[in-house]
């Protein structure tokens, strides 16, 4: 028996819509991490400084600290937005994201300073033997 394609297509908008808050998507995110700290506790680390924000028309978005952690969610990301829906009762939830990184600042020795001129330079250890220089 062959079905017809028009049965194939699932109308989203017959599916549950349910109101739910910022403190409900935050609580189910929170017991998500607590889940993963227990049985996956380096992803729960990767992901525990990612935030996540209800915006408007059911999307949530979320803020990754660096494309690490983006990519450890998006292996998830199927499960976790199943759970999410079924538990909030919305099959209309949307999925936004910004990768964020943050700069850090990096002291280095006399020493490191030197090396990493020597990478760009090589020409740089001949000048330090001929002055007899003590790096």
């Amino acid at each position: 028996m062959e079905e017809k394609e028009e049965d194939l297509i699932i109308d989203s908008s017959q599916k549950s819509r349910d109101q739910f808050e910022e403190k409900d998507l935050k609580l189910f995110w929170n017991q998500y991490l607590q889940n993963l700290k227990n049985k996956q506790p380096i992803l729960y680390n990767v992901l525990n400084t990612t935030s996540c924000q209800l915006k408007e028309n059911f999307t949530i978005f979320f803020q990754f600290p660096s494309h690490s952690s983006y990519e450890e969610f998006e292996s998830l990301r199927e499960n976790f937005f199943q759970k999410l829906k079924k538990q909030l009762n919305n099959y209309s939830i949307i999925f936004n994201y910004e990768i964020k990184e943050t700069q850090k600042n990096i002291f280095l020795s006399n020493k490191d300073k030197y090396e990493k001129m020597l990478k760009n330079n090589p020409l740089l250890e001949k000048l330090k033997n001929d002055f007899k220089l003590d790096i």
